[in-house]
């Protein structure tokens, strides 16, 4: 009989980020991709929480979590134990804030079209993901 393999990755949350008329794409230090905001939750959280302190944590800024838009599992192509629940969330930044990266940020770009986020490396979960807001 085979041995039950248990799901032991992260669980990362992501918002599809809309601020003003565009939506927020930001890269952090060491990191050559391009991310959606978010990262990884903590015990206790649930996903809107978590998602909601890591914008704060990144940008400085509060979000209105909007709707639940995925959920669906990342394995690393070269470490196939390395697995991470992604769930995406739209998200709108609150009236009258500014964004202010942190100091794990090194940039942050902004994007309202598909011809736009061409520019840009990113991995293609999330890229598919923010390509579905994007004309």
């Amino acid at each position: 009989m085979e041995t039950e393999q248990i799901f032991v990755g992260q669980i990362t949350q992501k918002a599809i980020l809309k601020y003003k008329d565009s939506f927020v794409l930001l890269r952090e230090k060491g990191h050559d991709h391009w991310i959606l905001p978010g990262g990884r939750l903590n015990v206790g959280e649930t996903t809107e929480e978590g998602l909601k302190r890591e914008v704060k944590e990144e940008l400085g800024v509060k979000c209105k979590i909007n709707n639940l838009i995925s959920v669906g599992v990342y394995v690393h192509s070269k470490d196939r134990r390395t697995s991470k629940l992604f769930v995406f969330y739209s998200a709108t930044v609150l009236p009258k804030q500014k964004i202010v990266i942190n100091n794990e940020i090194t940039h942050i770009a902004y994007v309202s079209t598909k011809k736009e986020l061409r520019k840009y490396k990113m991995h293609e979960n999330q890229k598919k993901m923010l390509e579905k807001f994007l004309f």
